[in-house]
């Protein structure tokens, strides 16, 4: 009883709302699909899931009411037509389906058609018609389902357009934010071949005077070949944080490219037989100064022929870390590689680095690596320390052979011969030397132009040598030191001027006239403090000889002492001559005591 009684109240209550929604349906026709469809819109009570949901149940209290057997029905979604049903509907529902008696009514039977021949030629005909329309509803439902999808997109675009417009600005103001600080914070960091020169706010203030910057570099270096600075190549830059980093100008920026010097590189050394002999920027320079030493040192002599040349030892060509100021200008690498000379070359301490390695890498001694100012031997060095490396350069050995005719010069020997006409210490040409000339033909081999074979075809003397001798004073020589007493410093002289007045000033000594070349002797023993050409005196000598005395011999023709030597009494120290303000061949002959010119005619006797 209870159960009719729930059951005829939950009918009652669907007629009740069913009438609601009748009314309200008549008060408001809803628009066409089409006019939502022309506003990019669809009708929202359009195939809702929950008003499908509640057809269903609707249905099935209707079937219920008839007296017949619902059967399972299933929709878009593929949920049971009994889903989401409030609990005391899905009972009802379900009690219907298993108590309830269902009143059956029967099908009609199909009568059984005939077969005909029109018939069978119909059936195909049939078929195809039956098949056609079951088509013609699929692609009817997708179009309708491709329609509706579309048309809720462009709902929800629409409905979000100011929503993505704000977006769009939201996320353009936060980006412009991101840009203005990473611009006031951040700042370039440029580098040459990696090692950092400075900062700067923007690339432009580095690349607008690399150009310029070469050119001073290269005109610096006095280098024959350029120097470029290239962005991006051995300028490098890096976007740092700014914070605590002063930044340089375009003028600071040029004066770091010109002046770096206290920068390490990596440059390339040329190694003869395994001993570096200079060091250059790059592997292509090297190899350029190679060919260009080769030719220099291979030239034949005039007359011949080059048969061949190559270097005598192994050439190597080995990357090198050393300071910027190292690296050798190619004017510089190429005096090296063909003459040799000395150099020094700077170079930062790397980690692993040990003396042994230095002097390996360096081809030095120990004693050749001294400390970062170039004082003093380092003993003791660690990662990061400058070391300066003194070297010795040998030029590269070349080893040319040549075939021909030339010109030879036979060069004059020395000889030496001791001669008792002469003091110890004393020599004398007897024989100046003169070279020979000799015209030889055939083959020549020479290593770093020396000489080290001759095959000889024919040999015509053209002047022969004249050797050079040299007399050896074997005599002892009389003691230097001064007697305190004066002697006439010639022979053979007319006194021509006396010491005193003349032409309205002084005449500090006395001239003794004779023939050019006459002896002129140390008037005492001393050293010599002058010997030279002196103003009007011409070639002058002075002798001190201790305790304020000091003789001058002026207008000399030559001089057999130097300055710095000890003379005794009587020697010949020069000869009579016209040099300086002179109106003739004369010896100016002065004593100065305590720095007062003294009249030598009493003291000599005269």
């Amino acid at each position: 009883m209870d159960s009719r009684k729930k059951r005829r109240s939950i009918k009652d209550k669907l007629k009740r709302d069913n009438k609601i929604k009748e009314e309200k349906e008549i008060q408001k026709k809803p628009e066409p699909v089409e006019v939502y469809a022309e506003r990019g819109e669809i009708r929202p009570d359009l195939y809702e899931p929950e008003l499908m949901k509640e057809a269903a149940a609707a249905y099935a209290r209707y079937l219920k009411a008839k007296g017949i057997k619902p059967k399972e029905a299933s929709f878009m979604n593929s949920e049971p037509i009994n889903a989401g049903l409030k609990s005391e509907d899905e009972e009802t529902f379900n009690e219907i389906k298993e108590n309830e008696p269902v009143e059956v009514v029967p099908r009609k039977k199909k009568e059984k058609k005939k077969l005909t021949i029109e018939g069978i030629l119909a059936a195909p005909i049939e078929t195809h018609d039956r098949l056609q329309g079951k088509f013609d509803v699929l692609v009817t439902g997708l179009a309708r389902d491709f329609v509706t999808e579309f048309h809720n997109i462009i709902s929800i675009y629409k409905n979000s357009r100011r929503a993505i417009g704000r977006g769009i600005f939201v996320i353009g103001l936060i980006c412009a934010i991101i840009l203005v600080v990473f611009d006031n914070f951040t700042v370039y960091e440029y580098a040459y071949n990696g090692k950092v020169l400075g900062y700067v706010d923007d690339q432009e203030e580095v690349t607008d005077v690399l150009d310029i910057t070469g050119d001073k570099l290269s005109e610096l270096r006095g280098d024959d070949e350029e120097v470029k600075f290239e962005a991006n190549e051995n300028i490098t830059f890096n976007l740092v944080d700014g914070k605590e980093k002063s930044t340089d100008n375009s003028d600071t920026v040029a004066n770091k490219l010109v002046y770096m010097t206290d920068i390490e590189t990596e440059a390339f050394g040329i190694y003869d037989g395994g001993k570096l002999v200079t060091i250059v920027k790059s592997r292509k320079s090297a190899e350029y100064l190679l060919e260009q030493a080769m030719d220099i040192l291979s030239t034949p002599d005039k007359g011949m022929e080059l048969v061949s040349a190559e270097f005598s030892n192994s050439i190597d060509i080995q990357p090198i870390n050393v300071l910027l100021s190292s690296v050798q200008s190619n004017k510089k690498a190429m005096k090296q590689l063909t003459k040799g000379g000395n150099a020094e070359f700077y170079h930062i301490v790397e980690e692993g680095e040990s003396s042994a390695s230095l002097e390996a890498t360096f081809g030095v001694t120990a004693a050749q690596i001294y400390d970062g100012e170039n004082e003093e031997i380092a003993v003791d060095f660690e990662q990061g320390d400058k070391v300066c490396i003194r070297k010795e350069i040998a030029p590269v050995s070349i080893r040319m052979v040549e075939t021909g005719k030339m010109r030879e010069t036979i060069e004059y020997e020395t000889i030496k011969k001791d001669s008792k006409d002469y003091y110890k210490g004393d020599t004398h040409i007897e024989q100046e030397g003169i070279n020979g000339i000799q015209i030889f033909e055939g083959t020549v081999t020479k290593v770093n132009g020396e000489v080290v074979d001759r095959q000889t075809d024919s040999i015509e003397v053209i002047r022969k040598k004249q050797d050079k001798i040299i007399l050896i004073g074997t005599a002892e020589r009389p003691k230097t030191a001064p007697t305190g007493t004066f002697i006439i410093p010639t022979e053979n002289y007319t006194i021509s001027s006396y010491f005193g007045p003349r032409w309205g000033r002084l005449h500090t000594g006395i001239d003794f006239a004779g023939p050019v070349g006459t002896p002129l002797y140390a008037s005492d023993g001393g050293t010599v403090t002058r010997a030279g050409y002196f103003g009007g005196y011409g070639y002058c000598i002075d002798i001190d000889h201790e305790n304020g005395r000091l003789t001058r011999y002026g207008h000399c023709n030559e001089m057999y002492v130097n300055v710095g030597d000890k003379v005794y009494q009587g020697q010949t120290i020069g000869t009579m001559g016209n040099t300086g303000r002179s109106t003739g061949p004369h010896l100016h002959f002065e004593i100065v005591l305590n720095g007062t010119y003294t009249d030598p005619a009493p003291i000599l006797g005269l």
